[in-house]
């Protein structure tokens, strides 16, 4: 005898995604442009930014959240730091969401800033403290991609430059470049943490350089204890934006 046995079939709903910033409830936040406005958002409350802003500080906890729209409009947020702390969260799209907007966070401020400085962070961060949430989630980019043939070590046919590891040790590494070929003509190492005469030789080295050259220089390890004026004005006169700032490590 053979017995049948009903089947029993469930239709599960299709559950949608919410965006983050699609979510209910989200008050939108503008808060304009004032480099000394400390913003804390906490106590359950939700904000959506929509535009872009200047702020001293985020602060970000008790329950608060906040949340960046996915707008076609770019965004720049300036602020000296961001700190998420308990059961606070910061939202840049999700999983099932990935950002698609143009958002930039600037970190502004100098070293010798007269403000608090967090005890584990520092001055310039953002930081996520026990118990906080931060999650950011962009388009997936392919990280690989198939070669139309078989490649051979010193085939490279373009005018490239690649930095290689072994430059050399401690200090500051310069390479002076063939533009149009791409060659490195010569190359020197700076130790200018260990001698003020090493900063000197630098500001000479690059002074006499070719117009059209183009300097290539990276730091290895710490160039900056020894490193005098002479050397910074040096390039910042040559057009280097940074070179006047660098610091230890």
């Amino acid at each position: 005898m053979k017995t049948c046995i009903p089947l029993l079939m469930v239709v599960l709903p299709i559950i949608q995604a919410v965006c983050p910033d699609r979510e209910p409830g989200l008050q939108p936040w503008t808060p304009g442009h004032s480099e000394a406005h400390h913003v804390t958002i906490g106590y359950g409350r939700k904000v959506i930014l929509t535009s872009s802003a200047t702020v001293h500080s985020i602060e970000i906890l008790n329950g608060g959240k906040l949340v960046i729209a996915d707008s076609y409009r770019p965004i720049l947020l300036r602020t000296k730091h961001i700190l998420i702390g308990n059961r606070g969260q910061l939202h840049i799209g999700s999983p099932d969401c990935p950002y698609k907007g143009n958002l930039t966070i600037s970190l502004f401020g100098r070293s010798d800033d007269t403000d608090t400085e967090h005890s584990y962070f520092g001055r310039k961060y953002i930081g996520v403290g026990t118990g906080g949430t931060l999650e950011i989630h962009g388009e997936k980019k392919l990280s690989w991609t198939f070669l139309n043939k078989t490649l051979h070590p010193g085939e490279i046919e373009d005018n490239s430059y690649l930095f290689e590891r072994g430059w050399g040790n401690r200090g500051i590494i310069v390479h002076i470049i063939d533009p149009k070929t791409g060659e490195v003509l010569h190359n020197d190492r700076f130790d200018t943490y260990r001698s003020k005469e090493e900063s000197r030789r630098l500001a000479q080295y690059v002074d006499v350089v070719d117009n059209g050259m183009i300097l290539a220089m990276v730091v290895n390890d710490e160039g900056s204890n020894n490193l005098e004026d002479s050397a910074r004005k040096t390039l910042t006169k040559l057009g280097s934006k940074d070179f006047h700032r660098l610091g230890f490590r």
